[in-house]
């Protein structure tokens, strides 16, 4: 049996499964509210490896690794922060989410920027979720068609087509029951893809010294921290891939909205931290040791696939690439799913078709499920960059508009529904026009100005902005402040 039949049959057999796992979930949803948030309907385990499986992604996989193989050093302290994420978005923002969506009846984070800044906010931050998804798709599915064009032999448009319509369809059928399940069960694979090629990768290199060393003779910039980009590069990253996920992965926090009880939110925490903390670790001995094994690779996105096909024997390789494409997937059906969720709640059910039933919120958030996945299909056959670039823009954009003025509505009485706008609007601005300064001076989406990135520009600019408009206008009133800085459980609702 050939090693590409092998590699076939497990995926196969992977997707089979997740398919399964949709068509078992659809007949839970009952209404769109079990579609988009399955409310008290998860326990921790499901709420924290979802949560970590959307924040990491195919970046992680394929672009991070290949990115630390290039950069060096100079990223790992970026991938290392990504394992504190959870406890800046649990301990921020997550207890909090948790009960004013509770207050609300929430089904989007959309509506919380509503309730807090008012309607305006609440599209606009409709807006800016939805445009800033489609990149962070058409990412995915680019890592997924060339690991299937390498180790598959699988034309690479065919490849698109094949895999994100698996994760379309199983999306559309289990709304967040199929997406949280299918992440629990993608983030025990990426574990165990993980578990499999570290020793692997140690072994091969010679250890962890022998690894370092000819690491130095590979890339001998990329040896110290700041040997490879400028330094404040270094810490724009740092900060951008932990602090940050608070406002750029809406996404992620989403999850926030699924539970009312206080004790299932910090179990998932738990989940999340011990998840990400071994793979971000793995991942980044795993990332200097493809530079080892690996010195000539024209494409850096392929620096996974080929360490599987040259390391791994076939059936084992084929599990650490459902690994890989279980990153990939989780980060796409929860994307689709928050979308989709944006544009019924807050777009569809408000302006379009007011007072319709659930069944058609339900068949409206099926129908742009497809065409957002489509969009991002269409993205990702001519990508403008590298896995890891392509999702950070609509990351870095969502972080400008929405960590501080999120993060101050939720702690400071004083930030108005003016500040608020103010900082959502400003912080998009800012972190667009960063992004087309450095495209323009170095015709790239990985460099910009100083070193800066523009995640940290635009939110400075947002801090900025929202503090000072805020302290200009008039303190909002008591009803709003009531909902937000409230502690008291909602009467009824599990603590």
């Amino acid at each position: 049996m050939s090693a590409t039949t092998q590699y076939i049959i497990v995926i196969v057999v992977y997707f089979i499964a997740m398919l399964g796992v949709g068509f078992l979930f659809n007949k839970k949803v009952s209404s769109d509210k079990d579609y988009f948030i399955a409310k008290d309907k998860l326990n921790a385990p499901a709420i924290g490896f979802s949560f970590s499986a959307t924040q990491m992604s195919g970046s992680t996989y394929m672009g991070t690794v290949g990115s630390i193989r290039t950069l060096g050093y100079a990223f790992i302290p970026a991938a290392i922060s990504s394992a504190a994420a959870p406890w800046f978005c649990y301990v921020l923002v997550g207890d909090r989410i948790r009960k004013v969506s509770a207050r609300l009846k929430s089904v989007t984070m959309a509506d919380i920027f509503e309730a807090r800044f008012g309607k305006v906010a609440g599209l606009l931050a409709t807006i800016i979720m939805m445009v800033a998804s489609v990149p962070t798709i058409a990412a995915q599915l680019k890592a997924a068609g060339n690991s299937f064009e390498v180790l598959l032999g699988i034309p690479y448009i065919a490849a698109l087509f094949i895999f994100g319509g698996i994760v379309i369809l199983y999306t559309i059928l289990g709304g967040m029951f199929a997406v949280a399940w299918t992440d629990l069960i993608q983030g025990i694979l990426m574990i165990c893809g993980f578990v499999i090629l570290l020793p692997v990768v140690l072994t091969n290199c010679g250890g962890f010294t022998a690894m370092h060393e000819a690491y130095a003779q590979f890339n001998p910039a990329g040896i110290s921290i700041s040997g490879s980009q400028p330094i404040m590069w270094v810490i724009s990253g740092f900060l951008v891939w932990g602090f940050f996920q608070v406002g750029g992965q809406p996404a992620a926090t989403t999850r926030f909205l699924t539970t009312s009880n206080e004790k299932t939110l910090k179990s998932a925490l738990v989940y999340s931290i011990l998840f990400e903390s071994f793979i971000f670790l793995a991942l980044a001995v795993i990332s200097i040791g493809a530079g080892v094994l690996l010195p000539v690779v024209e494409n850096s996105d392929m620096a996974l696939p080929m360490l599987i096909q040259g390391y791994l024997p076939p059936i084992v390789g084929g599990i650490v690439l459902a690994a890989a494409l279980g990153a990939m997937m989780s980060t796409i059906d929860s994307v689709l799913l928050m979308v989709s969720s944006l544009f019924v709640n807050n777009i569809y059910e408000k302006y379009i078709k007011k007072g319709e039933n659930a069944k058609s919120g339900l068949n409206a958030g099926r129908i742009t499920t497809v065409v957002v996945g489509v969009l991002g299909l269409l993205v990702a056959i001519n990508p403008p960059d590298a896995v890891l670039w392509i999702i950070t823009t609509g990351f870095s954009l969502m972080a400008a508009a929405f960590t501080f003025p999120l993060l101050l509505g939720l702690w400071w009485p004083r930030t108005t529904k003016a500040g608020g706008l103010a900082g959502i609007i400003s912080g998009a601005v800012a972190s667009l026009a960063w992004y087309v300064a450095g495209y323009v001076l170095y015709g790239s989406l990985s460099q910009w100005i100083g070193g800066i990135w523009p995640a940290i520009f635009g939110s400075v600019v947002s801090l900025i902005f929202t503090i000072v408009v805020s302290l200009a206008t008039k303190p909002d009133s008591k009803e709003v402040l009531d909902v937000f800085f409230d502690d008291t459980e909602v009467e009824g609702e599990p603590a």
